[in-house]
């Protein structure tokens, strides 16, 4: 049994790099926000935005085989079962470039369908940026898999500040490309799109080095490869809840766009774009936490440790608020100063509106965070059930919301909606993660002799 000060070290051991790599990379959206907003315009904000619900697709994908895969392995490391975790990362693998394959295809095939319903197709020049965009990303799905794969890999074999090397100097060379195709090249959207995967591609690269050498304590093992259906479903199943959570995220942003171009127009998609890039920073640091978290508490429970996972979910819970709360505060206090960020000083109508949306569209972030770090702590425990029930609640209470709220609220409606599903949505969190805290450590029930 660990003893609190050495569950407290190796929390942090873990939480603390996954944290700060994920702070990177939400250093890169702000950055890569301000070169869109800067150099392309109000335009490219609304048109990556309107763009995005397919890349969160594709997220979403890579998020499922992430976690599916890492979670396992931690169950498997912690039972001492290297040999089959091995199994499963040579499974994982090959289940990236299959699935980096198909949306890649599905994507590029279909784009003019994509494009015409997200909405793109009323103005020639959005048109023009969103697809210039989207060809680059969904043809690089690939990348994306792997580089996501190998960054929760590499915590799971205990190498969380290798993890954080890798991820900083992604996002380094990203703001340097972003600046050469975006700012200078004038390449547009598309230079956004083209500076991301080639650090993508660097990560994925790292990846396949370290899990080559003699460095890694896990190592790919060839199995039967008649076993490879059963442990790729086996990833899926554990991983669905990230696919989903991302599939809802996508829902959302459609949903909202497609509200917001009813309401606001697209100064409103640009306004709800700002807000969206700094809602990203901290949905990044919370995932950050929850995916230091899972390595710790995956082992744990698969070890039958319960006194170690209630200390690292004590911690994470805590650490989530303590974030949450402070993103709050800086919010509702500096929204002017954010907005300006993303939006040239000149355009002081964008700007108003920005933080206008700002202050209402993320005004319940404490709630957001808990159920962010809550739902991803449950899959970590493997239970996914309840992940699963978090997941699609949000987009059947956050529908009616959007839909309902804007017809009496008009515009205002369509900022509220996601903060009043974030506040029901954290309570049920707090309520189901009570439930299994209570579960920690109860033997299960053993059969009765016939």
């Amino acid at each position: 049994m660990s003893r609190p000060d050495d569950a407290a070290h190796r929390f942090w051991r873990y939480a603390l790099p996954s944290i700060l790599a994920m702070l990177v990379t939400g250093c890169y959206v702000v950055v890569d926000g301000v070169f869109v907003g800067h150099y392309v315009g109000p335009i490219g904000l609304a048109a990556i935005n309107l763009a995005y619900p397919l890349v969160m697709v594709q997220v979403g994908v890579a998020a499922m085989l992430s976690m599916g895969a890492s979670t396992r392995i931690a169950l498997l490391l912690g039972e001492g079962r290297h040999a089959a975790a091995g199994q499963v990362l040579v499974a994982a693998a090959l289940l990236a470039l299959l699935l980096g394959g198909l949306l890649a295809l599905g994507g590029l095939v279909w784009l003019d369908d994509w494009l015409h319903l997200l909405g793109t197709g009323g103005d020639a020049v959005l048109l023009a940026e969103a697809r210039a965009y989207l060809v680059w990303m969904l043809g690089g799905s690939p990348l994306l898999c792997a580089q996501m794969l190998a960054t929760y890999l590499l915590r799971n074999d205990g190498r969380p500040r290798l993890a954080t090397g890798l991820m900083v100097a992604s996002t380094l060379l990203n703001i340097g490309f972003d600046y050469w195709f975006v700012g200078v090249l004038g390449h547009g959207l598309a230079g956004s799109a083209q500076a991301s995967l080639i650090a993508m591609g660097v990560v994925a690269a790292a990846g396949m080095l370290y899990f080559g050498s003699a460095r890694a304590s896990l190592r790919p093992v060839m199995g039967r490869m008649g076993k490879l259906p059963a442990q790729m479903a086996d990833i899926v199943r554990l991983g669905a809840s990230s696919l989903l959570m991302e599939l809802n995220l996508a829902l959302v942003l459609f949903t909202h766009n497609q509200q917001l171009l009813v309401y606001g127009g697209t100064g409103g998609v640009a306004a709800y774009a700002v807000a969206g890039y700094t809602e990203m920073v901290f949905t990044l640091v919370a995932h950050g936490l929850a995916l230091g978290m899972q390595p710790l508490l995956g082992q744990a429970v698969g070890g039958g440790r319960p006194d170690e996972a209630r200390a690292v979910l004590r911690y994470g819970l805590c650490t989530a608020a303590t974030l949450a709360f402070g993103a709050w505060a800086a919010v509702q206090l500096f929204a002017g100063s954010i907005a300006r960020l993303y939006v040239a000083a000149g355009d002081t109508t964008l700007l108003a509106a920005s933080a206008h949306a700002l202050r209402l569209h993320l005004s319940a972030l404490p709630f957001d965070g808990l159920a962010i770090v809550g739902t991803l702590a449950l899959q970590s425990m493997a239970a996914t059930r309840q992940a699963l029930l978090l997941t699609l609640g949000k987009t059947l209470l956050l529908m009616p919301a959007l839909y309902g709220l804007p017809l009496w609220l008009a515009l205002d409606g369509v900022w509220l909606a996601m903060p009043l599903v974030n506040l029901v949505l954290g309570c049920v969190t707090a309520s189901l993660l009570w439930r299994q805290w209570q579960r920690l450590g109860v033997p299960a029930a053993q059969p009765q002799p016939a």
